[in-house]
């Protein structure tokens, strides 16, 4: 079976022709004013608006439709960028959108957001696990980085091919998150010099909105694993990443 598309405007859902040609532009328009979308087929179910648009009406008539679809739920929503979660039953995405709809009014301030966990046997990924008690086993996985003692800045030095960063960036040192300059660089460096003063590994539950190589905005969830290390001559650092639902939510 294929894919049905969609289109609940002001609470009034119609389905979008087989064959119908659509632009992103077109997308984007509906999405401002207030529609949700939805894509649904023997796969799965995917609800796509924006959150900060009048979209309350149709939400509700989504949310009730959601109850007999396809599992598992796909829920990708705009606030200061893209969120995109997945729910295994229909009745989990429903109590989602009903906590949207609760709290679409906020406006979200700060483009990164950053909690420290303390690490343990359960709280860790296996590939965060595996870094924390054989560094060198994951080092495909790992994107180095130098600390400029002259700026006190940290600079990129080398990128893991299969890092989180290569995965959607791939291994060129000036990519978006690899710029020592950019807000989102800053922000996640200041805890590398927490590292290297305490010599302990630091673990984070991280969730940034970050610009992907089309230019679009996803807020990102992911864990990190940030090791001190050395290499007789300069200090720095090594940044085990894994893209993976976190507890912190903004909306």
């Amino acid at each position: 079976m294929h894919a049905q598309r969609y289109w609940i405007e002001d609470g009034n859902m119609r389905l979008v022709p087989p064959g119908s040609a659509e632009t992103a532009a077109d997308d984007r328009l509906h999405f401002d004013r207030g529609h949700v979308r939805i894509t649904a087929g023997s796969s799965g179910t995917e609800i796509k608006w924006n959150v900060m648009s009048p979209c309350i009406a149709s939400l509700f008539v989504a949310k009730e439709w959601l109850r007999s679809c396809n599992t598992p739920c796909v829920l990708r929503f705009y606030a200061s960028g893209w969120f995109e979660e997945f729910h295994e039953d229909s009745a989990r995405a429903c109590a989602r959108i009903e906590d949207t709809i609760m709290r679409g009014d906020r406006h979200v301030s700060s483009k990164i957001f950053i909690q420290e966990v303390e690490p343990n046997g359960t709280n860790l990924t296996p590939l965060l696990a595996e870094s924390l008690n054989n560094p060198e086993s994951v080092k495909d996985f790992a994107v180095e980085c130098v600390l400029e003692e002259n700026t006190g800045e940290f600079l990129v030095e080398t990128v893991g091919p299969r890092s989180a960063v290569a995965k959607i960036w791939g291994t060129f040192l000036h990519s978006y998150p690899c710029q020592s300059a950019s807000s989102y660089s800053q922000t996640v460096s200041e805890a590398y010099t927490e590292v290297l003063h305490t010599q302990k590994p630091r673990h984070d539950h991280v969730l940034a909105a970050m610009r992907m190589p089309n230019n679009e905005v996803f807020w990102v969830p992911y864990r990190r694993l940030v090791l001190p290390g050395s290499d007789g001559r300069r200090k720095g650092v090594t940044v085990i990443s894994e893209i993976t639902p976190v507890d912190i939510r903004l909306i």
